[in-house]
C-alpha cells in the first residue's frame, strides 16, 4: 500500500517559505397608451441539459412591509414612541436628500435626485427613474438595490394617486334609495359608508403586475373570446439568456469590454447577466417585439395569417421572463364545425413533434435536442404524488395526427353488465398501453418504427389506436410521432429556429378548453395572491375599518407576500410591456346604479349642497350625446364604443375628430388600429332578468334617452325586449326590438353559452388538477421546481430517507437553507500567533495557497490547485486547515466581482469531511450534506434537480474546497464530488474549476465497504486522483511533543510493512502499557474490539454490573406500504442488519454513551460524539413506561448548543 501510495502522488520536500506549488499535469409610451394597440443532446446528458435549459437565479426583493403605512399615514395622528415622545414620525419621502444618502456611489455630489427641490420642470417618478436606468452611465442600472428602490418609489406614487381616484368612485344612489348630492360627498362620515370596500383592490389596477391588474387582464381576455371567437393557437416562449450571445455581448459592450461567448462558463455568464438586469430585460423585450413584428405578423406567416393576438410577460420565481400568447389565425378550421381531417392537416402544417434528421438540418436538430426534449429521468416535479409523469411523457407514438374523443357512456346506466364491460375494456387498454410505456421509458430500448414497438407487446396498430381512444376522457389531439419522437415537445420549426429557446404551441379545440386551461394558465401567477388579498378585505370588513384603512391593509399585505425579481422590477419601473394585444378593450357600464366618479373636491366646494349633478360624464352620457348625423343615428352603444374613442387635450386637434353634443367632449374614429373589444358587467338571466335585459337593450339598441328603452305598455326591460317594436331613424317600418338587439349582439358575442359555462366552472372550481402541465410542459416544469425550492422540506429528504410518523426529528432550529460553514472568527492577534506557530513544511503549503488567493484578487486567473496534505497523527494537519481557511477567506472576500454583484455572506472556502465528527472538528459540513449527495452513489449520476439553483446561489462565491479525512473517500464518491461541482459551477473543468485541498492519511481508516482508497490505482475505474494531486507530507510531531517517543512509535507502526519486525525498543515500550488481567483494566475505560458482537457483549456486561436502574428501549420496526407508500409500524419486530438500529437499547443515568448517527453536524451531534446520561424523562402510556427524552452531558462542551435547555428543568448543560 505504501508503494502504491508513493507512485500515485508527487512528493514535495520541505521547500522555502514563499514557494509556489504548481502541478505540471493540471489541465488548463407606457402600457395601455392611447388604448389603440395595447389594452440537449438526446442522450439526456445531465450537464448539457442543465446548461441549456435552466436560467439563472436573479436577485429578488420582498416589497417592504410598511408600504401601506407610507402611503396613507404621512401625517395621521401622533405616535408616542420613547424617547421622542409626542413627536410625529417622518415619512420616508419627507427625508431630505433621501436618494443621494441611500446611494452615495451613484450621487457622490448629492445633486440631481428625484426629490430635487429647485427642479425647473417637475417630472414624475416614473419618467425620472426611466431616465436613470436607461442612461449611458449604468451605475444605477447595475445596482439591484437601486432598481428595487426605484420600483418602490414609482409604485408608491402611482398607488397614492390611484387611491385618491378610487375614493371618488361611488354609486349615485344610497342603499336606502336616496340620490347622492354635493353635501353627502363632502361629508367624510357619509362618504365612508358609500365606498364599498369589496372594491378595495381596484385601486391597484394601475399598478402593473398586481393581482388587480391581472384580474382586469383576465376579464379583458374573456371579452376578447366573446367578440373574436376561439383563438387558434396558444404559445409559450421562454427566455434563454445563456443561449443568446447578443445579450451577454451587449452588457459587456456597455462596460467597455468584449468577450468570446463560447469561452464563458455558466457562472461567468450568470455574473454578467446579474451585473445589468436592465439591459437583460430590455434585450428580452426587443426580442419579443422582433418575434411578433418581424416574424409572426410578417408576410412569412409561420403559423398562418394572424389577424389578432394577445400576450403577457410572466416572471418565474427564478426571475427569468417568458411570454404566453394567444393567436387568432384567418381561415383556421374549427373543431366540431370542420372535418377532423381538415383540422389535423392544419395542425400538421404548423406544428411538429419530430426530432429533425441531423444530416439534413443540423442546426434545428441541435436546438430541438437541447430545449424541446423532456428528460427521461423525470424530476421530482414530474412524479408528484407518485404518479406517472404528470406532463404526459413519453407521448404515444402514432402514424398520423388524430383527434380522440371519449367513448360514449352506456345507453342504459343501470345495466351492470354494460357498465362492467366498459370498465373491463378500459382496464385491458390500460394494461396493454402500460407495456408500451414501459418500453418507451427503457433507455436501453430503441425502435425504428411503431410496428417494431408494437411487435414487442404483441398488439396490432388498430388495437393500439382503439386502446388510446378508450382511455381518452376528453377530446384530445394526438400528434404524429415516431418512437424516437415520444420525448419531443411540440414546436413550430420556423419560430423555434428564430427564438432559439424552449417554446410550446397548442391548437385550441374549443372555448371551454381555452378558458379552463389557457386563460387560467396565463393568469395563474396571481391566483393565490388574489385570493389572499380577498381574505384580507373580508377580515377588514369584520373589523369595521374605513375605506382608506382597508386599502392600507391590502397594500401592506401585498407588499409582504409578493416576491419581485430584478428583471420584473425593471419592467414595472420603466413601463416595459407586461402585456400586449392587437385590440384595446373598453368597459361599458350598463347598470342603472353603476359606480360613477364624482367631481374633484375643489369643484364640489363651489356648488350648492342639494345639487345632484356631481358626476363626471361617462361613456353612456357621451353615447347619448353622439353627433347628430345619419351614420350615428342607428348606431348602438356597443358599436360606438368599439369604433370610436374619446380624445382629450391636444388630440382634439387631430384628423377626423368630431365634437359631441351638449359640450360632452370629442370623439375620433379608430383608424390606426382595429375596432376595440367591448366589455360589460354580466348578469344572470335567471337571477337578475331585469338587469340582464337592460344590459342587452343599452348595448345593442340605438337610443338617445333612457326613456326610449321602456314604455308605458312595456314598463320593464324584459317585456320591452320581448314584445316591443320600434321605428329606427331613417326607416319607415317597425322592427321588433329583439331582432335589432340579436342582430347587433351577434357581432360582439360568439360561443356565449359555452364561454359563460367555462367561466362559471373556473371561478367555482378553479382549473382541473395538473391542467397546465400539458400546455407548456418544459416551462411548467421549471415553474413547479421553483415553487418546490421555496417549500419547506425535511432535511432527511436530501438522502431520500423515509418519514416515519412521530419519529421524524424536527426542531425549531432546523432550516432548509444551507447553514453558513464558518469557523470561529479570530482576532488579528490570535491569527498572527497561529500563523507564527507553523513549522517550515506547514508554512510552505500555507503560503502557496495564500499566494494563489492574492493572484485571484489582483485580477489574474491562476489555474486551480489540487493539493494533498499528507501526514500521520499529531503532525498538525487540522492546524494547517484552520490557518489556510482563515487567511484564504479573508483574502478572497476582497474580490472585486464579489464586492459589487454577489452576496459576500456566502463562503469562499468550503470546509468538509467524510464523517460528521471530523466535519465538526474543523467547523465544516459532511460532503453528503454540503453537496446534497444521494445515499446511493450507483450510476447513473443523479443531478440536483429542483435544488440546483439554490446550490448555485449558496456556492456562487466558493473558490476552494477543503476535504478532511480523504482516506475515507472512495473513488465513486470522489467522482460524484467532481460531477456535482461541475454541475453547480456550470464548468466542465475538473471539480468545476474549484481548487481542492485534500487532507488526510491513507494509512488511517479506508472507505466503507470494499471500496479502495483513492491512492490505490484500479484498471477500468474512473480516477480523478492519479496524476492530478500533488502531495505535501508533514512529518514533524506537533501535538504530542511532550511524549515524543510514544508518538514516534505510533508513526512507525503506522507505516510498518507486514513482513517487517518490530524493533526490541518498540516492543518493550508496547509491552510496558499492556494490561492482561480484567482487574488491571477498569470496566469504564474505553475498550476497542474487532467485531460488533464483542462490543455489544462488553456494553451489556458493563451497564449490568455498574447500574441497577437500567431501562430497556425497544426499537420500533417500520415498513413501507406498497399501495400507499406510507411507512407503517410492524406488529412483530424483525431482525435488521448492522446498518440498522440495535433491537434493544439499554440506558441508565450515569452511563457512558456514544452517538451512532449524525443528528446535526453543524451543532456537533455526530456519529462518534461521547457523553454521559444525565436525565431520562419517562411517561406511562397504556400501562407501559415510555421514554420521552434522554438528556446528555457531552464531553465536548461546544457541541449541542442549539439543542440545550429542552429538558423540563431547563438545565443548560443537558443536551
Amino acid at each position: 500500500m505504501f508503494n502504491e501510495h508513493e507512485q500515485s502522488t508527487n512528493d514535495i520536500s520541505a521547500p522555502d517559505e514563499e514557494m509556489n506549488i504548481e502541478s505540471s499535469s493540471q489541465n488548463e409610451n407606457t402600457e395601455e397608451q392611447s388604448n389603440e394597440n395595447e389594452h440537449n443532446d438526446s442522450s439526456d446528458d445531465p450537464e448539457n441539459i442543465e446548461e441549456q435549459s435552466r436560467g439563472l437565479a436573479l436577485d429578488t426583493c420582498l416589497q417592504p412591509p410598511d408600504l401601506g403605512q407610507q402611503l396613507l399615514s404621512y401625517d395621521d395622528g401622533i405616535f408616542c414612541i420613547a424617547p421622542a415622545a409626542k413627536n410625529s414620525p417622518v415619512s420616508i419621502f419627507k427625508i431630505p436628500n433621501l436618494e443621494s444618502m441611500a446611494f452615495p456611489v451613484q450621487f457622490s455630489d448629492g445633486r440631481n435626485t428625484f426629490d430635487e427641490p429647485d427642479r425647473s420642470k417637475h417630472i414624475s417618478p416614473s419618467r425620472y427613474f426611466n431616465s436613470r436606468l436607461f442612461s449611458i452611465d449604468n451605475r444605477c442600472a447595475r445596482d439591484t438595490n437601486y432598481i428595487f428602490f426605484a420600483q418602490f418609489v414609482t409604485e408608491m406614487h402611482m398607488a397614492t394617486s390611484s387611491m385618491s381616484i378610487q375614493l371618488r368612485k361611488v354609486k349615485p344612489m344610497t342603499r336606502d334609495g336616496r340620490k347622492i348630492n354635493c353635501s353627502l360627498l363632502q361629508d367624510k362620515q357619509e362618504l365612508e359608508k358609500l365606498v364599498n370596500n369589496k372594491e378595495a383592490t381596484r385601486f391597484m389596477q394601475p399598478l402593473r403586475g398586481t393581482p388587480a391588474y391581472w384580474e382586469k387582464t383576465l376579464r379583458d381576455l374573456f371579452a376578447m373570446l366573446r367578440q373574436l371567437g376561439t383563438p387558434t393557437f396558444f404559445c409559450t416562449f421562454s427566455a434563454a439568456e445563456m443561449r443568446w450571445p447578443e445579450v451577454i455581448n451587449a452588457i459587456k459592450a456597455q462596460q467597455g469590454e468584449t468577450v468570446n461567448f463560447a469561452d464563458l462558463d455558466w457562472s461567468e455568464k450568470c455574473e454578467i447577466l446579474r451585473s445589468n438586469p436592465v439591459t437583460a430585460m430590455r434585450m428580452f423585450e426587443k426580442r419579443v417585439k422582433a418575434l411578433m413584428r418581424d416574424l409572426i405578423m410578417s408576410p412569412a406567416r409561420p403559423i398562418g395569417e394572424v389577424i389578432d393576438f394577445f400576450y403577457r410577460v410572466e416572471f418565474q420565481l427564478r426571475g427569468s421572463p417568458h411570454i404566453h400568447c394567444l393567436f387568432w389565425v384567418k381561415d383556421a378550421p374549427e373543431f366540431e364545425k370542420d372535418k377532423d381531417q381538415d383540422v389535423c392537416d392544419f395542425i400538421d402544417k404548423y406544428i411538429s413533434c419530430k426530432l429533425p434528421d441531423p444530416n439534413k438540418d443540423q442546426e434545428l436538430h441541435r436546438i430541438v435536442s437541447e430545449v424541446q426534449m423532456h428528460s427521461r429521468n423525470h424530476s421530482k416535479s414530474c412524479r408528484k404524488n407518485k404518479k406517472h409523469c404528470r406532463f404526459g411523457f413519453p407521448k404515444p407514438p402514432i402514424n398520423r395526427t388524430t383527434i380522440t374523443r371519449p367513448r360514449p357512456p352506456p345507453v342504459d346506466q343501470s345495466d351492470d353488465e354494460n357498465v362492467s364491460e366498459e370498465r373491463h375494456y378500459a382496464s385491458v387498454a390500460k394494461e396493454q398501453l402500460q407495456k408500451v410505456w414501459d418500453l418507451l421509458n427503457d433507455s436501453n430500448q430503441s425502435f425504428e418504427n411503431i410496428a417494431q414497438l408494437l411487435n414487442q407487446v404483441n398488439i396490432t396498430y388498430e388495437e393500439y389506436e382503439k386502446h388510446i381512444e378508450a382511455l381518452s376522457t376528453s377530446s384530445l389531439i394526438v400528434m404524429e410521432r415516431r418512437p424516437q419522437d415520444c420525448w419531443v415537445n411540440g414546436y413550430n420549426p420556423m419560430l423555434l429556429r428564430a427564438w432559439n429557446a424552449n417554446m410550446d404551441i397548442q391548437f385550441i379545440l374549443n372555448p371551454y378548453s381555452c378558458i379552463m386551461y389557457m386563460l387560467s394558465y396565463i393568469s395563474k401567477a396571481e391566483h393565490e395572491m388574489s385570493d389572499y388579498l380577498k381574505r384580507v378585505i373580508k377580515d377588514s370588513s369584520h373589523d369595521n375599518l374605513s375605506d382608506r384603512e382597508c386599502m392600507k391593509q391590502v397594500m401592506n399585505a401585498y407588499s409582504k407576500n409578493r416576491e419581485v425579481s430584478a428583471q420584473e422590477a425593471v419592467a414595472r419601473t420603466c413601463s416595459l410591456k407586461l402585456k400586449s394585444s392587437s385590440r384595446s378593450v373598453i368597459f361599458i357600464p350598463t347598470d342603472d346604479n353603476a359606480v360613477k366618479m364624482s367631481l374633484p373636491i375643489k369643484y364640489l366646494q363651489t356648488m350648492d349642497d342639494d345639487v345632484e349633478n356631481v358626476w363626471m360624464t361617462g361613456l353612456p352620457d357621451k353615447y347619448k350625446a353622439r353627433p347628430n348625423r345619419p351614420d350615428f343615428e342607428n348606431m348602438c352603444m356597443a358599436e360606438f364604443a368599439s369604433e370610436y374613442r374619446i380624445v382629450y387635450g391636444r388630440q382634439k386637434k387631430g384628423k377626423h375628430v368630431l365634437p359631441l353634443q351638449q359640450n360632452m367632449g370629442h370623439i375620433q374614429k379608430r383608424t390606426r388600429g382595429k375596432p376595440a373589444v367591448i366589455r360589460f358587467a354580466r348578469f344572470s338571466q335567471q337571477k337578475n332578468p331585469e338587469k340582464f335585459y337592460g344590459t342587452l337593450l343599452k348595448l345593442y339598441l340605438p337610443y338617445r334617452r333612457d326613456e326610449q328603452l321602456k314604455s308605458t305598455r312595456f314598463p320593464t326591460y324584459e317585456s320591452f325586449y320581448a314584445f316591443a317594436s320600434v321605428k329606427l331613424p331613417g326607416t319607415d317600418e317597425l322592427q321588433r326590438v329583439f331582432n335589432i338587439v340579436n342582430t347587433n349582439r351577434d357581432k360582439y358575442e360568439k360561443h356565449n353559452e359555452a364561454i359563460e359555462q367555462a367561466i362559471e366552472d373556473l371561478e367555482k372550481n378553479g382549473p382541473p388538477e395538473d391542467a397546465w402541465t400539458t400546455l407548456a410542459p418544459q416551462n411548467e416544469l421549471i415553474r413547479l421546481e421553483s415553487l418546490m425550492e421555496r417549500e419547506p422540506t425535511d432535511p432527511n429528504e436530501v438522502n431520500e430517507q423515509e418519514d416515519i410518523p412521530e419519529y421524524t426529528a424536527s426542531t425549531s432550529v432546523s432550516n432548509t437553507a444551507m447553514p453558513l460553514m464558518e469557523a470561529a472568527h479570530l482576532n488579528h492577534a490570535q491569527l498572527r500567533k497561529m500563523y507564527q506557530s507553523l513549522n517550515q513544511t506547514q508554512a510552505s503549503i500555507f503560503y502557496a495557497v495564500r499566494d494563489w488567493c492574492k493572484r485571484c484578487v489582483s485580477g489574474e486567473s491562476p489555474q486551480p490547485f489540487l493539493y494533498f496534505l499528507n501526514g500521520g497523527a499529531g503532525v498538525g494537519k487540522s492546524h494547517v486547515i484552520k490557518s489556510i481557511y482563515a487567511e484564504a477567506s479573508k483574502i478572497l472576500r476582497r474580490l472585486p466581482c464579489m464586492r459589487e454583484h454577489t452576496d459576500i455572506s456566502q463562503p469562499t472556502v468550503l470546509l468538509t469531511a467524510f464523517t460528521g465528527t471530523a466535519a465538526f472538528n474543523i467547523s465544516g459540513k459532511t460532503l453528503h450534506c454540503l453537496l446534497k449527495l444521494p445515499r446511493s452513489l450507483k450510476p447513473p449520476y443523479q443531478g440536483l434537480g429542483n435544488s440546483l439553483d439554490e446550490m448555485r446561489a449558496d456556492l456562487s462565491n466558493a473558490h476552494i474546497l477543503i476535504i478532511d479525512e480523504i482516506s475515507m473517500v472512495s473513488k465513486q464518491l470522489f467522482a460524484y464530488v467532481n460531477w456535482r461541482l461541475q454541475q453547480i459551477k456550470g464548468n466542465q473543468k475538473p471539480f468545476g474549476g474549484l481548487s481542492i485541498l485534500a487532507v488526510g492519511d491513507f494509512f488511517q481508516l479506508p472507505p466503507l465497504g470494499r471500496a479502495k482508497p483513492l491512492c490505490v490505482y484500479e484498471d477500468h475505474v474512473l480516477d480523478f486522483w492519479k496524476d492530478n494531486f500533488q502531495m505535501i507530507t508533514l512529518t514533524q510531531i506537533m501535538r504530542q511533543r511532550d511524549d515524543l517517543a510514544y508518538a514516534e512509535l505510533l508513526n512507525r507502526l503506522r507505516v510498518k510493512q507486514k513482513h517487517t519486525k518490530v524493533t526490541d525498543t518498540d516492543k518493550c515500550m508496547l509491552e510496558d502499557v499492556i494490561r492482561s488481567s480484567p482487574e488491571e483494566c477498569l470496566i469504564d475505560a474505553l475498550h476497542i474490539y474487532a467485531t460488533n458482537k464483542e462490543v455489544d457483549n462488553h456494553n451489556t456486561e458493563a451497564i449490568s454490573s455498574r447500574f441497577s436502574d437500567v431501562i430497556n428501549i425497544d426499537a420500533h420496526d417500520y415498513k413501507k406500504d406498497p399501495r400507499t407508500g406510507e411507512m407503517k409500524r410492524q406488529a412483530a419486530p424483525f431482525k435488521g442488519d448492522k446498518r440498522d438500529l440495535i433491537d434493544t437499547l439499554q440506558i441508565a443515568i450515569g452511563a457512558r454513551v456514544m452517538l451512532t448517527r449524525n443528528i446535526d453536524v453543524e451543532d456537533g451531534l455526530v456519529n462518534g460524539t461521547f457523553g454521559q446520561v444525565a436525565k431520562i424523562t419517562t411517561q406511562t402510556q397504556g400501562g407501559v413506561l415510555v421514554v420521552q427524552l434522554i438528556g446528555l452531558h457531552l464531553d465536548n462542551v461546544t457541541a449541542g448548543q442549539k439543542h440545550r435547555n429542552k429538558a423540563p428543568d431547563g438545565d443548560d448543560n443537558i443536551v
